[in-house]
């Protein structure tokens, strides 16, 4: 009860600290953390951010001849990991935090990807994107090799090691 009368004086020096929220604008500081946003341009497709998602609200996801990179920012927890990842730096962190919605494929939002051809198999291994990245960076890699999904290229590389025997 003591301690009570105590806070009497400092609240009514401090006044009313609680907001009308909605209507009035919620207090919203620097280090608030909200929904990301990934920008198409600068993504590759790399799924490195889908890794380290801890709740899993960002999915590599293989449509035909497409690669869609799917936010679902109902899972999201806001911790910021998939921007710390991003090689790319395509992730931002927002303060967006009103997301509500009565339509769940609202809550979704999608980065679509070409995705690469085998020339020997024609199956799709990778996003375009990030193969053109990795030709930039790797001199060495032979183009015939580059355009061969991961099972092709083991094999012609150990075909060429040992002769075509």
């Amino acid at each position: 009860m003591v301690k009570f009368v105590k806070i009497i004086p400092i609240a009514l020096k401090v006044g009313t600290v609680t907001r009308k929220y909605p209507f009035e604008r919620p207090l919203i500081t620097e280090s608030f953390r909200g929904a990301i946003e990934v920008d198409p341009v600068k993504c590759t497709g790399c799924g490195a951010c889908t890794r380290i998602c801890p709740p899993k609200a960002l999915s590599l996801i293989r449509e035909g001849e497409t690669l869609i990179l799917r936010y679902f920012v109902g899972k999201c927890i806001f911790c910021g990991m998939c921007a710390d990842i991003c090689p790319e730096k395509a992730i931002a962190i927002t303060k967006e935090f009103e997301l509500a919605s009565e339509n769940l494929s609202e809550l979704n939002v999608d980065v679509e990807h070409e995705l690469k051809k085998c020339v020997k198999c024609g199956a799709t291994f990778v996003s375009t994107k990030l193969l053109n990245k990795v030709r930039s960076q790797v001199e060495a890699l032979p183009d015939d090799i580059a355009e061969l999904c991961p099972n092709c290229r083991r094999l012609e590389i150990l075909k060429r090691f040992t002769g075509g025997r």
